[in-house]
């Protein structure tokens, strides 16, 4: 099989067993994109180094070449369970997400593992995910939970008509092509204010709402659907909020798309807490496409 000159997918990766996850999802996805794979191994600088205070077990030499002893054991794991790959890596001193950030000009997408269950973790690897869906150049995946070592066969898309919107779905519908998978193209009500009562299901404006929207999502996947018609494509217009809304969807997919901005400065904002919901809550592996 060849491989796309200077390109890959990278993933970070560290000793955990989410680590190892996330790095069988991006050899299987490197291999459908016929692109290497790079595994990148981050070494924090420690608190230490800041203060000008060295301990032995903590200078920087030492940390550097226990990683990359690591990394070396994990690329030869990767290597026998998928021969056919060409795998890189990379061990670089510095916080995760600067480090991840540094390599994706030439990376087709970045792949992390969901952020650990301890609050303090869970702050400084959502800072990491949540910097790399801000400012990264390239798709951004955090894999989570067992199914995610099964093939990809349900994919999601969340759809509003903004510009990154229509790059999610064409993103989606090749990553649905290469892996033989359903697509599902799914737009929700960004734009209802939140409120206390449940709405009255034959108010006028939800009629009005779906038939608009059913015609903006068949406008908004029309083009990918003619490019390349083998894919079996769904539609779907929800009533409800898009983090609600996207939640739901990830109950019953192998992997949900959005972009990484909405249509409008309000829906901007709203996409933003849908992404860092969707990344962190998630219960299949998300992709925040820009």
């Amino acid at each position: 099989m060849s491989t796309q000159e200077h390109r890959a997918v990278a993933v970070g990766v560290d000793d955990s067993d989410a680590s190892r996850l996330a790095m069988r999802w991006a050899a299987r996805e490197a291999l459908s994109r016929s692109e290497a794979l790079l595994l990148v191994r981050a070494v924090p600088v420690p608190l230490e180094e800041l203060t000008r205070v060295h301990l032995p077990s903590e200078q920087p030499v030492m940390r550097h070449g226990s990683a990359q002893q690591e990394l070396a054991a994990l690329a030869t794991e990767c290597r026998r369970m998928f021969p056919e790959l060409l795998v890189r890596t990379r061990v670089q001193m510095g916080h995760p997400a600067s480090v991840l950030r540094e390599e994706t000009d030439q990376m087709g997408m970045v792949v992390l593992g969901p952020p650990p269950l301890s609050r303090t973790r869970r702050v400084l690897l959502g800072s990491t995910a949540g910097e790399l869906v801000r400012n990264a150049h390239v798709p951004v995946v955090v894999v989570r939970g067992p199914e995610a070592d099964r093939p990809i066969r349900r994919v999601v898309v969340g759809v509003d008509g903004s510009p990154t919107s229509g790059q999610a779905i064409t993103f989606a519908h090749d990553l649905a092509y290469r892996h033989s998978a359903t697509l599902t193209a799914l737009m929700a009500d960004a734009t209802r204010a939140p409120d206390a009562l449940p709405p009255n299901r034959g108010w006028r404006y939800e009629s009005d709402f779906v038939d608009a929207n059913q015609r903006l999502l068949a406008e908004c996947v029309a083009g990918v659907e003619q490019s390349n018609p083998d894919v079996e494509m769904h539609q779907e217009v929800s009533l409800e909020p898009p983090t609600e809304a996207l939640l739901q969807a990830a109950e019953k997919a192998d992997l949900l798309l959005i972009g990484s901005r909405g249509r409008h400065i309000v829906r901007a904002t709203t996409l933003g807490s849908t992404s860092h919901a969707l990344v962190h809550y998630a219960d299949c592996a998300v992709a925040v496409v820009r």
